[in-house]
């Protein structure tokens, strides 16, 4: 906005957002700023005296002491797992997976309806606007529908086993017909592989295929552990073993391929521009090399990957090599949090620590990948991710009323580094806010968490 434009007429529901800080992410951000926001889109961000000069007939909301930013995109979650959060939190990631099937196999389908709306209202309450849910069981896009927010939903695919090969599209094929019904201006849906070691190459190969005749994304998790290199180079290890007893594949022949997990995929012409890695975490020089020549975009999940033990994704080469990055939680099953500030922490205290350098990240990088790089990892990136009119009005409030935010010399630094997902406040999707004032205009909160202690029950006697 520039000074001195000449007044509009304020159109019906417009309303201006004001707040100590305005944080566009793609400009600097704007001291005693306001966002200007009708039929949810944002129609101008600027001074607060600019914007509510521009807009005499507005209907003004303060927000005192507060920053105002876009919502945060959270490129990797498993809404389905709500309920699963500090159930295995002392496990590597090959006996984590293992344990995790069992408890997988007590829920209904009800059940993880619950779970997934426990996770969707965590993430409305955490400030993410915008989720990318791997999706088993079918129940995130309701939650997410029911919840408001925004997202992309990838229905998780398995086989390993090439006789069924046929039989698994045609059943993919038919799913992606039902749920393609649900599909609106803000919720999509996408195909998810699930990993190398329980999805066949052909099968990755006919996913590839049929998303491009269907036009849909796909993801998958790559390369996340050392068990999963283990198991694509030499046909050996837990993931060869004990996970393909678990889950009765152990007559199917596992093949060697001496290749790493991101080169294995490359030779079944699996990637394309609308392909999403999650994890990354052991890759080699040559494989981002690949990963940026096919265009790869990449969830990194620095929580999820250092608690299971899984390692640290070398972030700063895919920064480096133009890859493009998102920030994710994962799901509470290994995370435990869907708190996208504790996300950005990590990542710039774990890089910083393993690479003995303090400016390797910072905190606008971080506050950028949570933001409008997950929008550009998501291909969303023209419609959200940062606060410019014309784009979708997803935003969030940050409280800075307490002594951890006094005094704000750098609103960047004082979210990264001092903020939860305790202290937002306000979360808007579409221009429609769905937690104001710390409570759910979508959901009942209360009966979300006492429906989800109830399924905790049934976990709790699983072997």
């Amino acid at each position: 906005m520039t000074a001195g434009s000449a007044p509009e007429a304020a159109g019906p529901g417009t309303r201006i957002y004001c707040a100590d800080w305005v944080l566009p992410i793609t400009s600097q951000p704007v001291s005693g700023g306001a966002v200007a926001v009708a039929d949810g889109v944002i129609k101008a961000v600027g001074a607060s005296d600019e914007v509510t000069r521009t807009y005499p007939e507005a209907e003004v909301v303060e927000f005192h002491d507060a920053i105002i930013l876009p919502g945060f995109v959270n490129c990797h979650c498993h809404l389905e797992y709500g309920v699963f959060r500090g159930l295995l939190d002392n496990k590597n990631f090959g006996s984590w997976i293992l344990d995790f099937i069992d408890y997988k196999r007590r829920l209904s389908p009800d059940d993880y309806l619950a779970s997934a709306l426990l996770g969707a209202s965590e993430c409305a309450a955490s400030g993410i606007t915008t989720v990318a849910d791997s999706m088993h069981s079918g129940q995130s896009l309701t939650a997410i529908r029911k919840t408001g927010l925004r997202g992309r939903v990838y229905l998780e695919v398995f086989g390993i086993d090439d006789a069924s090969l046929s039989e698994t599209v045609s059943k993919l094929e038919a799913t992606l017909d039902e749920l393609q019904e649900q599909e609106n201006g803000k919720v999509e849906v996408g195909i998810f592989p699930h990993a190398t070691y329980t999805v066949s190459a052909n099968l990755y190969n006919a996913i590839s295929r049929l998303a491009r005749e269907r036009d849909k994304k796909v993801a998958t998790h790559l390369a996340e552990s050392r068990d999963e290199s283990t198991y694509i180079k030499s046909g050996s290890g837990v993931l060869a073993l004990d996970f393909r007893e678990k889950v009765g594949w152990e007559n199917i022949i596992c093949e060697p391929f001496g290749v790493t997990p991101v080169k294995y995929l490359q030779q079944w012409d699996v990637y394309g521009t609308d392909f999403m890695a999650v994890h990354c975490v052991h890759v080699e020089a040559r494989d981002i090399d690949i990963l940026a020549k096919n265009d790869v975009a990449i969830a990194h999940c620095p929580k999820s990957n250092a608690k299971l033990g899984c390692g640290i994704a070398p972030l700063p080469d895919f920064l480096k090599a133009g890859i493009r990055v998102g920030l994710g939680t994962d799901s509470p099953a290994s995370s435990n949090t869907m708190d996208m500030f504790g996300e950005m922490r990590t990542a710039i205290y774990l890089h910083r620590g393993t690479h003995h350098d303090a400016t390797i990240l910072g905190a606008a990088d971080c506050l950028k990948m949570a933001t409008m790089s997950g929008a550009a990892a998501l291909g969303m990136d023209d419609r959200i991710g940062s606060l410019e009119a014309g784009k979708q009005a997803d935003m969030i409030a940050v409280d800075m009323e307490y002594s951890h935010f006094t005094p704000v010399n750098d609103p960047y630094s004082s979210l990264v580094y001092g903020a939860s997902q305790d202290d937002i406040f306000f979360t808007m999707v579409a221009g429609n806010p769905i937690y104001d004032k710390k409570v759910f205009t979508t959901l009942d909160g209360r009966e979300i968490n006492a429906r989800a202690e109830e399924v905790k029950k049934k976990l709790s006697h699983a072997s």
